[in-house]
């Protein structure tokens, strides 16, 4: 109804696992990490567990969608199923044939199954979401299925997706023998404020194929106190406040706009338990009749150029009145009936409680913690530091995410910390905070070029330890600026002092905001070209479109900028390619900078 009025492509908050529409929060991405280990390490029971609405089914299907060629899997998404239509179920999922439809006889196929795909170097998995709605026997039917192994090695993995009240069925007493074969569980919360910004901002753009702000800050804050970081919640709000806007021409998604919106779902969740006055219901029956009816003259009559919508008299419900001919943001202006419904528990209730919005103020957002900045202190000798210094790669890792977002309270949970390979634990601790590690092998020359916080493998004066230095910044000087140990003070040191210490690793941190891993070309997906074009966009290369072609104009922008930092000028967006855009693109203005980083200057029209 309103994608033509805002120029979108699609709608960017329908209630469905678009994948092109795919944003993940730090325990979406810590969850999806852990799954991608479990895997890895042939993990028997996996136990992921979340709210209703916050993304869990989205979750499954990424990590399907993003499996290795050898590990076939079975999801089953209707898990109210006996322990016999279970087996059967899986059957059917890895298309095992079966003519017997008893449980000794399908765990028998299954087994030979497994055997023959271990035998190929295969391994199999079994999801199965909405778990939290298998009955004990089923469960107990998932344990018996846990002991098909070898000497070695597990045949099949389990992972129970489903909501808290998984974790319950798993702690009874009933259920302890299954509950100790968990090997790993992880939570995912609820968005952040910050992430509810960027989820907002991100469907918005890739609706609209190029970079713009429809929904102002203090807009999206309302939001994110009406809908407590649940994203279904965030798509039900922003869809009425869209709606809203709409209906009131506006352009801009501000805060008197969501106050209409939250009132009208707030009116609907009413109404549906049979509560609120009765002139609020009369009310919104007559402008919903009174709105649906323009739209039936819009589609069958077709409305004049430059029509505003045409908008009730005001029915005092307790609003303040508005002059003739005019409308007030914040009067109660419904509309059409729509598919999507605030969703519900089990027992009709809401899920999360809408704020009334008299209740929406500023006092009702968290106000942001202040930051002090780190003072400094003098030049250090490279001894000291190493040998006084806590050099562990827990506390360098902690400064460098810190740089990042100086609000979070960086933290890491038992299960990162037991990781005994260095690597990985970078990569695991990075992406439970919505980020990703580069790994790099030599002198740290390239650190400087892509101007990022860094990690510095070194070792102890006594030649006895190896550790990590967090590399915070480079002076005008060329001095390296390391963290202090677990304080946050900084100290200078002289790189050539350093260089005897270091034993060629580095780790480099950075946000991937192009929606992929792979190397970006024409055969990547719609959602990543059109991310590497908005950001050419915003460095200044005005004229690529926000198509979803990997042209020849967007491999010559790519190659200008490898050229200007002195990379392979093949134009293709590899992970310093997209390290390179991310600093043009952001100018430090949000990415933390070891150095001043100087700006590209297309040419004028390229």
């Amino acid at each position: 109804m309103y994608n033509g009025f805002f120029g979108f492509k699609e709608k960017p908050f329908k209630l469905v696992p678009n994948p092109d529409f795919l944003f993940l929060g730090r325990t979406h991405e810590e969850a999806l990490a852990h799954l991608t280990y479990a895997v890895s390490q042939g993990d028997g029971f996996v136990e992921i567990t979340g709210e209703v609405g916050t993304g869990k089914t989205t979750l499954c299907r990424v990590f399907l969608e993003n499996l290795d060629k050898d590990i076939e899997a079975a999801f089953i998404f209707n898990p109210k199923l006996d322990s016999v239509q279970l087996l059967k179920a899986i059957h059917i999922e890895l298309s095992i044939p079966f003519t017997d439809e008893n449980q000794v006889s399908l765990t028998n196929s299954l087994n030979e199954f497994l055997l023959g795909k271990k035998a190929l170097g295969k391994s199999v998995l079994v999801l199965i979401d909405e778990a939290q709605n298998l009955d004990r026997e089923t469960l107990e039917q998932l344990r018996l299925l846990s002991n098909l192994e070898t000497t070695r090695s597990k045949l099949l993995q389990i992972i129970l997706v489903g909501q808290p009240e998984l974790c319950d069925i798993l702690d009874s007493y009933e259920m302890r023998q299954l509950r100790q074969r968990i090997n790993l569980s992880c939570h995912i919360l609820p968005l952040t404020r910050k992430e509810t910004h960027d989820y907002i901002s991100h469907r918005v753009n890739v609706a609209l194929r190029k970079p713009e702000t429809l929904f102002t800050p203090k807009a999206i804050d309302l939001i994110y106190a009406y809908s407590g970081g649940i994203p279904r919640l965030i798509n039900i709000a922003c869809d009425r406040s869209l709606l809203a806007a709409y209906s009131l021409n506006r352009k801009k998604v501000t805060p008197p706009i969501i106050k209409i919106a939250i009132r009208e779902l707030d009116t609907r969740k009413a109404a549906r338990s049979g509560q609120g006055p009765f002139i609020k219901k009369t009310a919104g029956a007559g402008f919903a009749l009174l709105v649906s009816a323009v739209i039936f003259l819009a589609l069958f009559k077709g409305l004049p150029p430059g029509w505003i919508p045409i908008h009730p008299v005001a029915v005092q419900i307790g609003l303040p009145e508005t002059p003739p001919g005019s409308v007030s943001p914040d009067a109660y202006i419904p509309s059409p009936d729509m598919e999507i419904q605030a969703p519900e528990s089990p027992d009709g209730a809401m899920l999360s409680e809408p704020l009334s919005p008299e209740s929406i103020s500023s006092e009702s957002i968290p106000p942001e913690p202040a930051v002090s900045p780190a003072p400094f202190i003098e030049k250090t000798e490279p001894e000291k530091i190493l040998s006084d210094m806590d050099i562990s790669r827990e506390n360098a890792l902690s400064h460098v995410l810190s740089l990042w977002d100086r609000q979070a309270l960086i933290q890491f949970d038992p299960f990162t910390k037991e990781i005994e390979s260095d690597p990985y634990f970078f990569k695991i601790a990075a992406e439970q905070h919505n980020l990703e590690i580069m790994q790099l092998k030599g002198e740290p020359d390239l650190v400087k070029k892509l101007n990022l916080p860094a990690i510095l493998g070194v070792i102890s004066p006594d030649r006895q330890k190896q550790g990590y230095l967090a590399l915070a910044g480079i002076t005008p000087g060329n001095e390296y600026l390391v963290f202090s140990g677990s304080g946050n003070e900084k100290l200078k040191i002289d790189p050539d002092e350093l260089r005897p210490f270091l034993n060629g690793e580095i780790y480099i941190v950075w946000k991937n905001i192009f929606g992929t891993g792979d190397v970006i070309s024409d055969t990547s997906p719609v959602t990543s070209v059109v991310a590497v074009k908005l950001s050419l966009r915003q460095i200044g290369f005005s004229s690529i479109d926000t198509t979803a072609v990997y042209d020849s104009a967007v491999r010559e922008a790519v190659k200008r900028i490898q050229a200007k930092h002195g990379l392979a000028e093949d134009g293709l967006v590899g992970p310093m390619t997209k390290i390179i855009l991310l600093r043009e693109k952001d100018h430090g203005s949000t990415t933390p900078s070891l150095t001043e980083y100087p700006s590209i200057d297309p040419v004028k029209g390229s």
